[in-house]
């Protein structure tokens, strides 16, 4: 179990429960301490970036000895400017479930990360947000999260946007869209 984990669950607690650990702001992101030695890191790193997989990444860095290595990093996420995550422990199958807002001037949607026993990995991407005023903000807020058996049902609270800014952008009602997070990946229901 992750260190930092082990202070926020409680025996009653529920699952998914919503984790905020310590921020550390970088020059394009942030760094999170996942546990003794292992550094979560949501930015850009153009040295890993090609001409077609560049932009914002998760990056998962470890410590040994005074030596510290990249052992993951993500497919970037185009011209965003900010990948903002939001933390949940003990997510059905995951020891910790990351959704990460993605976008600009406005969210693209989000993608889906896991992290367990030292390793992180890209779930997905779900292109989805909501409508506050006259932009297209972070949907993660409305996000109802229902774990059963080794997946998670991903509902909303709220009217949401499909394809937030792309060509085929639609409105959809709350109750019409589902999004089942297993193991490996993410699905539209």
């Amino acid at each position: 179990m992750l260190p930092f984990l082990a202070a926020a669950i409680l025996n009653s607690a529920p699952a998914c429960q919503e984790l905020h650990p310590q921020e550390t702001p970088t020059a394009d992101g942030s760094t999170y301490a996942l546990a003794e030695g292992v550094q979560l890191v949501f930015g850009r790193d153009e040295s890993v970036d090609t001409e077609t997989d560049y932009g914002q990444r998760a990056m998962l860095y470890m410590s040994e000895r005074g030596v510290v290595r990249r052992t993951y990093y993500s497919a970037g996420a185009r011209d965003s400017s900010a990948m903002t995550p939001t933390f949940f422990v003990h997510c059905g199958p995951h020891e910790l479930l990351i959704l990460a807002d993605v976008g600009s001037e406005y969210s693209w949607g989000f993608r889906v990360f896991a992290y367990e026993g030292k390793q992180l990995r890209d779930l997905g991407e779900i292109p989805i947000a909501v409508r506050e005023d006259i932009y297209l903000q972070s949907a993660i807020p409305f996000v109802k999260l229902t774990p059963h058996d080794q997946a998670i049902d991903l509902t909303f609270t709220t009217d949401v946007y499909k394809d937030p800014g792309g060509l085929s952008q639609q409105q959809l009602a709350a109750k019409d869209v589902r999004y089942e997070i297993g193991t490996t990946s993410v699905r539209e229901k």
